[in-house]
Protein backbone atom coordinates (compact mmCIF):
# COMPACT_ATOMS: atom_id res chain seq x y z
CA UNK A 1 0.00 0.00 0.00
CA UNK A 2 1.40 3.39 -0.95
CA UNK A 3 2.10 6.06 1.65
CA UNK A 4 -0.80 8.22 0.42
CA UNK A 5 -3.25 5.32 0.71
CA UNK A 6 -2.00 4.56 4.24
CA UNK A 7 -2.41 8.19 5.26
CA UNK A 8 -5.90 8.38 3.74
CA UNK A 9 -6.91 5.18 5.58
CA UNK A 10 -5.55 6.56 8.87
CA UNK A 11 -7.46 9.82 8.40
CA UNK A 12 -10.72 7.99 7.58
CA UNK A 13 -10.25 5.81 10.65
CA UNK A 14 -9.64 8.86 12.86
CA UNK A 15 -12.79 10.56 11.55
CA UNK A 16 -14.81 7.39 12.18
CA UNK A 17 -13.43 6.80 15.68
CA UNK A 18 -12.95 10.33 17.04
CA UNK A 19 -15.33 12.64 15.15
CA UNK A 20 -15.08 15.49 12.68
CA UNK A 21 -12.83 17.84 14.66
CA UNK A 22 -9.11 16.87 14.38
CA UNK A 23 -8.43 18.99 17.49
CA UNK A 24 -10.34 16.35 19.47
CA UNK A 25 -8.25 13.45 18.17
CA UNK A 26 -5.66 11.87 20.52
CA UNK A 27 -2.10 13.12 20.04
CA UNK A 28 -0.76 9.66 19.13
CA UNK A 29 -3.30 9.41 16.29
CA UNK A 30 -2.28 12.83 14.96
CA UNK A 31 1.40 11.90 15.22
CA UNK A 32 0.77 8.67 13.32
CA UNK A 33 -0.97 10.58 10.52
CA UNK A 34 1.79 13.20 10.37
CA UNK A 35 4.37 10.41 10.30
CA UNK A 36 2.80 9.01 7.15
CA UNK A 37 3.99 12.06 5.22
CA UNK A 38 7.61 11.89 6.35
CA UNK A 39 10.24 10.38 4.14
CA UNK A 40 11.58 7.01 5.09
CA UNK A 41 14.74 7.04 7.18
CA UNK A 42 16.61 4.56 5.04
CA UNK A 43 20.36 4.19 5.17
CA UNK A 44 20.63 6.29 1.99
CA UNK A 45 18.45 9.07 3.43
CA UNK A 46 20.55 9.07 6.59
CA UNK A 47 23.67 9.62 4.47
CA UNK A 48 21.94 12.43 2.56
CA UNK A 49 20.78 14.06 5.80
CA UNK A 50 24.33 13.82 7.23
CA UNK A 51 25.77 15.49 4.13
CA UNK A 52 23.15 18.27 4.31
CA UNK A 53 23.92 18.87 7.99
CA UNK A 54 27.61 19.20 7.14
CA UNK A 55 26.82 21.90 4.60
CA UNK A 56 27.42 20.14 1.30
CA UNK A 57 25.50 21.77 -1.53
CA UNK A 58 22.57 19.97 -3.09
CA UNK A 59 24.41 19.99 -6.43
CA UNK A 60 27.43 18.25 -4.92
CA UNK A 61 25.30 15.64 -3.12
CA UNK A 62 23.29 14.98 -6.28
CA UNK A 63 26.49 14.36 -8.21
CA UNK A 64 28.15 12.20 -5.54
CA UNK A 65 25.13 10.14 -4.51
CA UNK A 66 23.27 10.00 -7.85
CA UNK A 67 20.11 11.56 -6.45
CA UNK A 68 17.90 14.09 -8.16
CA UNK A 69 18.55 17.70 -7.32
CA UNK A 70 14.82 18.24 -6.84
CA UNK A 71 14.62 15.46 -4.20
CA UNK A 72 17.58 16.88 -2.28
CA UNK A 73 16.14 20.39 -2.27
CA UNK A 74 12.81 19.00 -0.99
CA UNK A 75 14.62 17.05 1.73
CA UNK A 76 16.54 20.19 2.79
CA UNK A 77 13.27 22.19 2.97
CA UNK A 78 11.57 19.45 5.02
CA UNK A 79 14.51 19.38 7.43
CA UNK A 80 14.40 23.17 7.75
CA UNK A 81 10.63 23.24 8.32
CA UNK A 82 10.96 20.63 11.09
CA UNK A 83 13.86 22.51 12.74
CA UNK A 84 16.15 19.56 12.00
CA UNK A 85 18.62 21.66 10.02
CA UNK A 86 21.13 22.15 12.82
CA UNK A 87 24.40 22.48 10.93
CA UNK A 88 27.39 20.52 12.20
CA UNK A 89 31.10 20.46 11.53
CA UNK A 90 34.00 18.21 12.38
CA UNK A 91 37.12 19.75 13.94
CA UNK A 92 38.86 19.35 10.56
CA UNK A 93 36.07 21.24 8.79
CA UNK A 94 36.30 24.05 11.33
CA UNK A 95 40.09 24.19 10.88
CA UNK A 96 39.65 24.41 7.10
CA UNK A 97 37.02 27.14 7.53
CA UNK A 98 39.25 29.12 9.89
CA UNK A 99 42.15 28.83 7.46
CA UNK A 100 40.00 30.14 4.60
CA UNK A 101 38.71 33.04 6.71
CA UNK A 102 42.25 33.97 7.78
CA UNK A 103 43.83 33.69 4.32
CA UNK A 104 41.19 35.12 1.98
CA UNK A 105 41.17 38.77 0.97
CA UNK A 106 37.91 40.23 2.31
CA UNK A 107 36.29 36.88 3.14
CA UNK A 108 32.53 36.73 2.83
CA UNK A 109 30.25 33.76 3.38
CA UNK A 110 29.47 33.25 -0.31
CA UNK A 111 33.14 33.34 -1.31
CA UNK A 112 34.17 30.93 1.43
CA UNK A 113 31.27 28.63 0.57
CA UNK A 114 32.36 28.60 -3.05
CA UNK A 115 35.97 27.75 -2.17
CA UNK A 116 34.92 25.01 0.25
CA UNK A 117 32.09 23.64 -1.88
CA UNK A 118 29.61 24.17 0.93
CA UNK A 119 26.29 25.90 1.47
CA UNK A 120 26.61 29.59 2.41
CA UNK A 121 24.20 29.12 5.33
CA UNK A 122 26.48 26.41 6.73
CA UNK A 123 29.46 28.78 6.41
CA UNK A 124 27.55 31.56 8.18
CA UNK A 125 26.53 29.24 11.02
CA UNK A 126 30.02 27.79 11.46
CA UNK A 127 31.64 31.25 11.40
CA UNK A 128 29.30 32.23 14.25
CA UNK A 129 30.47 29.16 16.18
CA UNK A 130 34.10 30.08 15.53
CA UNK A 131 33.47 33.65 16.77
CA UNK A 132 31.72 32.35 19.89
CA UNK A 133 34.61 29.98 20.60
CA UNK A 134 37.11 32.80 20.12
CA UNK A 135 35.16 35.04 22.49
CA UNK A 136 35.02 32.27 25.10
CA UNK A 137 38.80 31.86 25.06
CA UNK A 138 39.35 35.64 25.43
CA UNK A 139 37.39 35.76 28.67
Amino acid sequence: MSSNKKMAAAIRSAYANYGDDPDDWPEDVKKEIRGQTEEEHTAENNVLRHMILHGYTSEYIAQERSNSLHYLKQLRVKMKNRDELDYQATPDELTQLKYNVDHMNKPNNQGIASVMGRDKDWVRCMREKLREAANETRR
